[in-house]
């Protein structure tokens, strides 16, 4: 079983501290050694064991103290180490012990290695390896024996280059592997928050996406129920007056109505299939893919502004020029919330236009004086119309000022750039 896996295997027996999983580990590896070393005695001794029992205890301290070490290894890793090279030294000198002593520094050089810092596991891995080859230079000068410790390779230590060699793979091969898995650890670390703030960056900007989405037609919808409907709301009342007084003009405004409201249905049709579309290529229904309305259709708009009943004047001045597709709709939106505003907040009011077209910016500019007519519009916006033809204009890249101006009139003035299709 690999060293790794050992070390493991006990932890359902520790608990899940770090600290109980490496108590487990060290008793249940000191017991399986005392057995194996008891059962080998009485096999060998035909049923009796040989030597008497307390030398056996006392020939085990050094395997038992050793692997004990075992046991605090993460707590305190250069303790553990320290503890392990002392106990090998120590070892050594007692002619009794059993062969096999060094576990425990092969696997504390390991957690050195994986739980310090680099530079504070390389200082204790050379460290305490020059301890242990002094310490076997004065066991050899002594008379001691190296050959039953694991961390000597079963050499005598004869010459200064085997202290040294030995040293250096006791120490420093699980060192350097530890060490090594400590790294790849950091790294599979940094990877996975990596991916986690890629994830949550690609989830908010999914959400972005969605938010401006519904912030989009949330601004399509405002446009038509606040200027169709309530352009049908106004022509249906004038329509109740005409019935009995002029019904050939009564059927012409209520064939208005039928039209004004064909389209309206056409535009929220076409609103329904883009939330109801989950790709590009979804929708195939000609009336979904109607194009967008542009500043080439304002004189529609208006026209179906006169035929409710309002006063409006337009002006053009300047080469019109093409625009882009974000200015387009934007100026298109913006004139026809700014009629909306004026039926509904000033009926009765003359309202004039003016789109000029100079430099390299479009200026929208719609006024309108108090309202002649008493108010029966109900408000359906909720005051998030101007809101959202500031919206509009600051995400074509233009600025919007809106209010009274000196002679009384209420005034929306935008400018808008070009943008990449237009004139620059």
């Amino acid at each position: 079983m690999p060293m790794i896996d050992f070390l493991r295997w006990p932890g359902s027996l520790g608990g899940h501290t770090p600290w109980g999983r490496d108590t487990a580990a060290a008793v249940v590896a000191i017991v399986l050694v005392l057995v194996v070393r008891t059962v080998f005695g009485l096999v060998t001794g035909g049923g009796t064991f040989p030597g008497s029992w307390p030398l056996f205890v006392v020939a085990n301290l050094p395997t038992v103290a050793d692997l004990a070490t075992i046991a605090i290894r993460r707590r305190a890793p250069r303790i553990a180490l320290g503890l392990a090279t002392a106990v090998v030294l120590a070892s050594s000198a007692l002619p009794t012990a059993f062969a096999g002593t060094g576990i425990g520094v092969l696997v504390c050089a390991y957690s050195a290695g994986t739980l310090l810092s680099r530079r504070s596991a390389l200082t204790s891995l050379i460290g305490f390896g020059l301890v242990h080859a002094v310490g076997g230079a004065i066991t050899v000068s002594l008379g001691g024996s190296l050959s039953t410790l694991i961390t000597f390779l079963g050499n005598d230590g004869s010459t200064p280059t085997d202290l040294v060699l030995a040293s250096l793979l006791a120490y420093g091969l699980p060192g350097l592997f530890g060490l090594y898995i400590q790294t790849r650890r950091v790294y599979i670390a940094e990877l996975a928050a990596r991916l986690e703030r890629s994830d949550a960056e690609r989830e908010l900007r999914a959400w972005e996406a969605v938010a401006e989405e519904r912030r989009r037609i949330a601004r399509e919808l405002h446009d038509v129920a606040a200027h169709d409907l309530s352009a049908i709301v106004v022509q249906a009342g004038a329509t109740d007056r005409l019935v009995e007084r002029d019904p050939a003009k009564a059927r012409e405004s209520l064939r208005a109505i039928r039209a004004q409201g064909r389209e309206t249905l056409t535009a929220l049709r076409g609103l329904a299939g883009i939330m109801r579309a989950s790709g590009p290529h979804e929708s195939e229904d000609p009336a979904e893919l109607a194009p967008q309305p542009t500043v080439s259709r304002l004189a529609d708009l208006i026209a179906v502004a006169r035929r409710a009943g309002m006063t409006v004047e337009s002006t053009t001045e300047g080469e019109p020029v093409p625009l882009s597709t974000v200015v387009d709709l934007a100026a298109y939106r913006l004139v026809q919330e700014a009629l909306t505003n004026a039926r509904r907040h000033a009926p009765g009011a003359a309202v004039s236009v003016l789109l000029r077209y100079s430099g390299a910016e479009l200026r929208v500019v719609v006024r309108n004086g108090p309202g002649t007519e008493p108010v029966v519009l109900p408000s359906v916006s909720d005051g998030h119309g101007l809101v959202g033809m500031r919206e509009r204009v600051a995400h074509a890249g233009g600025r919007l000022s809106a209010g009274r101006t000196a002679a009384g009139e209420w005034q929306i003035d935008a400018r808008l750039p070009f943008g990449e299709s237009g004139v620059t």
